[in-house]
């Protein structure tokens, strides 16, 4: 059982060196170049046999040796891209990740990749991190040797031939004084769609500073930049404290980024090409009520009883909106700005001294309140409503007249269906009537017929001796008979059955 058990790991083992047989390779893998010479080296996948379908890998680079001129996607085995090609002269690193639906287990080309040579000594490209995941459903990591590269740059010059064309155009969205770029594959981002539950109108006024702005990420998407700005043209990446990186999707506003007044949530993102489209949404915050403001009373004159009050209340952000206004017992009311400055005029109202209070809202619904004592001396009272005499006349007016016509045309009706009534009844009682007469009548005759034909039988029967036909004729008399009273008593006894 040992030997049998040794014999199974050793298999397996076997298996798993056979299964981790894929290799990852860059290639040339050395080369002697003069200083600002271009070479191109490829990155490529070595199957040997296996059946792979995806490669993730991070390279590094000596950057004072070296500098990525461009990436390129040609002739690439990947139709999918999981990390687009990007590299980073700066930091000397080149990062991509693709996929292809149709597995391969032959050696195939993932990235192109053109060099310059900057200064003299050993440049090193090598593979930092590397997988290769076999098509087996279970995306099995079948990676086994990084094959890195080795170039050698010196001081001399030698002729250098005439460089292929590059497929894809150096990226122009890094700041010359960066030697970071990033492929231009594709489009840069547009412009982030945001939502907010607190801020839902870009044009309406809101008196609180706390609220969450949310997008959704596009998939390219790997920094965003986002801040709060007074200006509608910000552009937010010139601002590093306002890099977010990695990206995030959401954005806090409280009272520590924002304030009163008109601002904007400046949002951008950025992909491999480059910075998009920014996003300036308007964000308009008052959380000061109004000033405080006096109600002046003009007093009455000759032309007005009464006395007009005018008033005007100031909000520095937003502005009024309205005024509400209290008087005595009435319903509260509201009052335009315009309609504040002509002034308003309290009428009917019995004489005595009232408060009166004005409440002023701005854009953004704060408030505040003044009030002020006013003195009526207009000599004016309510006047008497007259009790309205009720008439019998008053019934046939209007609304009235419809129901009584409505009311003597039902009452019509009832009275004919009464009578209609009245006289089916009579009928049925005169039709039972006559039933039982006839009935009695029937009964009389039929009972005399009966004796009369039982007398003739009689006498028939005495005879000593009776011919058939004799004999015949007595049972069809008596045949009839029977069958003629069944009859009648049937008939009579419908009538009667219908007449219940």
């Amino acid at each position: 059982m040992a030997k049998v058990g040794l014999v199974v790991c050793l298999l397996f083992f076997v298996f798993i060196n056979y299964a981790s047989a894929a290799d990852v390779s860059i290639t040339p893998s050395s080369g002697s170049y003069s200083v600002g010479q271009t070479f191109t080296a490829t990155i490529k996948a070595l199957p040997a046999g296996d059946s792979i379908n995806a490669v993730e890998a991070t390279i590094g680079f000596d950057s004072t040796v070296l500098q990525v001129v461009s990436v390129s996607k040609t002739g690439s085995a990947f139709s999918l891209w999981t990390t687009e090609p990007t590299f980073s002269n700066s930091a000397g690193t080149i990062t991509f990740g693709g996929g292809s639906p149709t597995p391969f287990s032959a050696n195939s080309n993932l990235l192109s990749v053109t060099f310059r040579t900057l200064s003299a000594g050993q440049g090193t490209v090598s593979f930092n991190t590397a997988s290769v995941l076999a098509a087996d459903g279970l995306g099995t990591n079948v990676l086994d040797n990084k094959i890195n590269a080795t170039y050698t740059v010196s001081g001399a010059a030698v002729p250098e031939p005439e460089p292929e064309p590059v497929s894809q155009p150096e990226p122009t969205t890094s700041k010359p004084e960066d030697n970071d770029a990033t492929i231009a594959f594709g489009d840069p981002p547009r412009a982030p769609e945001v939502g907010s539950q607190a801020f839902l109108d870009p044009e309406i006024w809101y008196n609180v500073t706390d609220g969450i702005f949310t997008w959704t990420l596009p998939f390219d998407v790997n920094v965003v930049a986002v801040e709060v700005a007074t200006s509608s043209e910000n552009q937010p990446e010139e601002n590093e404290d306002a890099i977010y990186d990695p990206p995030i999707e959401e954005f806090v506003l409280s009272s520590e980024n924002v304030k009163d007044g008109i601002q904007y949530l400046s949002i951008k993102f950025k992909n491999q090409v480059g910075w998009g489209t920014v996003l300036n949404r308007k964000v308009m915050i008052d959380t000061t009520p109004p000033e405080k403001f006096p109600i002046n009373v003009v007093a009455a004159n000759k032309t007005n009883a009464f006395p007009r009050l005018t008033f005007e209340a100031t909000d520095k952000t937003s502005g009024i909106a309205k005024y509400v206004m209290f008087v005595a017992d009435r319903e509260p009311f509201e009052i335009t700005p315009d309609e504040a400055r002509v002034g308003y005029l309290l009428s009917d109202l019995i004489d005595g001294t009232y408060t009166v209070k004005v409440v002023a809202y701005d854009m953004a619904g704060n408030t505040i309140e003044s009030s002020v004592a006013v003195l009526i001396m207009a000599g004016w009272t309510p006047p008497v409503e007259e009790e309205e005499k009720w008439s019998f006349w008053s019934l046939f007016t209007g609304t009235n007249l419809l129901f009584l016509f409505l009311f003597v045309v039902v009452l019509l009706q009832g009275i004919y269906i009464w009578f209609e009534r009245k006289k089916h009844r009579e009928k049925e009682e005169k039709l039972r009537r006559e039933t039982r007469e006839v009935q009695d009548q029937m009964e009389k005759i039929f009972s005399a017929l009966r004796d009369e034909i039982y007398d003739q039988i009689n006498t028939i029967t005495k005879r000593k001796r009776l011919s058939k036909k004799e004999k015949e004729a007595v049972e069809g008399l008596n045949q009839a008979l029977e069958v003629s009273e069944t009859l009648i008593e049937k008939e009579i006894n419908d009538v009667k059955s219908i007449l219940k």
